[in-house]
């Protein structure tokens, strides 16, 4: 049950991010910040696996692989440079959920989590079109495979993080 809760919070998260964008983010910023309270030790693994993300979803957007539509807020403006404020507590979000989760995600085998973590982040992100929150130029089909391989590698590299911080017993 808990794990429910989890995963259906998660989701509200995302939806704020993603459908509501600029307009949620205090929001965002407050639940993230009520979450690294709570949970002290999912702080460290957030923000060093969101790295990798974040890093990803800008060479991605440099590539003009996804392209977000410009804020209209001027102080989210200098976002339309990078990748959106949103999409950025977003990573955060969801690498602190896998930390909560930790438990249960390190008992799926490796293969399960890239083959799961490609399908979903790149469902997630084809979700993020419909929403209108992102702009794939390369076509559906093409940013869909390459969105899927790409979070292959970022699915193994949250668990091996994962593994190596839950191990250390230091985070």
């Amino acid at each position: 049950m808990k794990y429910l809760a989890i995963g259906l919070g998660f989701n509200l998260f995302w939806l704020l991010a993603v459908w509501g964008q600029y307009q949620y983010v205090t929001l965002l910023m407050s639940l993230l910040i009520g979450c690294w309270l709570f949970y002290r030790r999912c702080f460290p693994y957030a923000l060093l696996a969101s790295v990798i993300g974040i890093g990803g979803d800008y060479i991605l957007f440099q590539l003009g692989v996804m392209q977000f539509p410009l804020p209209t807020d001027p102080l989210f403006v200098p976002f339309g440079y990078f990748i959106p404020l949103w999409l950025i507590l977003l990573w955060l979000g969801f690498t602190s959920m896998v930390w909560i989760m930790r438990e249960q995600v390190q008992r799926l085998p490796l293969w399960g989590v890239i083959i799961g973590g490609s399908l979903g982040g790149a469902v997630s992100y084809w979700t993020g079109l419909t929403l209108g929150a992102v702009i794939w130029p390369y076509g559906e089909l093409v940013t869909f495979i390459g969105i899927a391989l790409v979070w292959s590698i970022y699915s193994g590299y949250l668990l091996w993080l994962l593994r190596r911080m839950s191990k250390r017993g230091s985070v």
